[in-house]
């Protein structure tokens, strides 16, 4: 009786690994696993490009590649003082892009290195100002930054959490003393310090056998590795799931692109006290900062609630002209052709329109105004 019990236990287990099998391998057919992903997130219209100028690397994404960034700036910079530009994937995408485009913040590097400036960007997918925070503070320590460029997006005003590679910062003492007097710097260390607690707590026993299981757990790797190619493609392949319940979950709920977003008050009110800690950052570091509201996509009624989206530019003009910091909006600065298309968010079409990604013109374009703004800072 009992054996015949654990038999029939065994059953759904069995069946639920041939199913996760079948879906592994769909989702893989077809795909380009090597895709990390913020770039699944970006879709197939959008291409990623960091900015390179020699082999010299001049813009990078966090903690990840910091060090291709400071290598290439030693290498290259000739001790010249940073103009760092902070964003999301606006800075590192191309919409629908041509083989000899080049994004916005390598087409700044060059101008502005005829001015004896060097222009460092950093970006990441829907970045909160509590990320820039961080990692402008962690920056400051690595770079002689003269120079903060600062896009405030309304969309990034929604988001909250602290991905991986710049919540790290969090371990770096220099970095921790610069912040610890901030709004945005004591909450992050209260946290940071509350999940390491929670860890521990809950993870002795695990570490006491830490070197048996890291062990075990890369031979079985290895196992699997050899015999079944996508073992080591389960990243992506994860990335390509969520982002099909993600496509669903739209679906049900007819979410599209135009579908209004509006704010949330919660992660709304602590980016914008990270915006104040910024600023105060930068005057105590005698810093000149230029933030702008960037282009969007406008010749369509725009994804927000209009009310919500004009109190959130005149909030930010407040918080500015109390700071005496230059501010200015780009979102008409990209004519509609060079807008373009992205992959469907849910399973009812192929492409929707994308109000926050551009074609190789309107880099150039955006370069241009952020070079005539930036140059009016330096001289001013």
């Amino acid at each position: 009786m009992t054996k015949l019990n654990i038999n029939k236990s065994a059953v759904p287990i069995l069946v639920a690994l041939i199913l996760s099998i079948f879906i592994l391998n769909f989702l893989s057919s077809g795909k380009d696993l090597e895709l990390k992903l913020d770039e699944l997130a970006l879709g197939e219209d959008n291409k990623k490009l960091l900015g390179i100028e020699n082999e010299n690397i001049i813009h990078c994404s966090d903690l990840g590649d910091l060090k291709d960034c400071f290598d290439s700036y030693n290498n290259a910079g000739d001790k010249m003082p940073v103009v760092l530009w902070l964003g999301n994937s606006q800075l590192h995408a191309i919409n629908q892009a041509k083989n000899d485009d080049e994004v916005a913040p390598l087409h700044l590097h060059r101008k502005l290195k005829n001015y004896s400036m060097y222009t460092l960007t950093f970006s990441q997918p829907n970045a909160n100002l509590q990320e820039h925070f961080l990692l402008f503070a962690h920056l400051l320590n690595k770079f002689p930054i003269q120079t903060l460029i600062l896009p405030i997006v309304f969309d990034d005003m929604r988001e909250d959490d602290l991905r991986p590679n710049i919540k790290d910062i969090l371990n770096d003492e220099k970095t921790l003393e610069t912040i610890s007097s901030s709004y945005t710097g004591k909450k992050l260390i209260h946290l940071n310090k509350k999940e390491k607690k929670d860890v521990v707590s809950n993870n002795k026993s695990f570490k006491n056998n830490s070197y048996h299981n890291n062990y075990f757990e890369k031979k079985i790797n290895d196992q699997l590795s050899s015999f079944w190619f996508l073992w080591n493609k389960r990243d992506s392949l994860r990335g390509e799931f969520f982002s099909s319940l993600y496509k669903l979950r739209n679906t049900i709920f007819s979410i599209n692109e135009k579908t209004t977003r509006k704010i949330i008050k919660g992660p709304y009110i602590k980016n914008q006290k990270a915006l104040k800690d910024i600023l105060n950052l930068s005057l105590e570091k005698k810093i000149k900062v230029l933030v702008y509201i960037p282009p969007l996509r406008n010749d369509i009624k725009i994804p927000y609630d209009i009310k919500e989206y004009e109190n959130f530019k005149a909030e930010v003009k407040i918080i500015t002209d109390n700071y005496e910091i230059k501010f200015i909006s780009f979102e008409n600065i990209i004519q509609k052709e060079f807008w373009g298309f992205k992959n469907s968010t849910n399973l009812k079409k192929k492409q929707e329109i994308d109000f926050m990604h551009f074609k190789g013109e309107g880099h150039k374009l955006l370069a241009d105004a952020v070079f005539s703004e930036v140059i009016k800072i330096i001289e001013y």
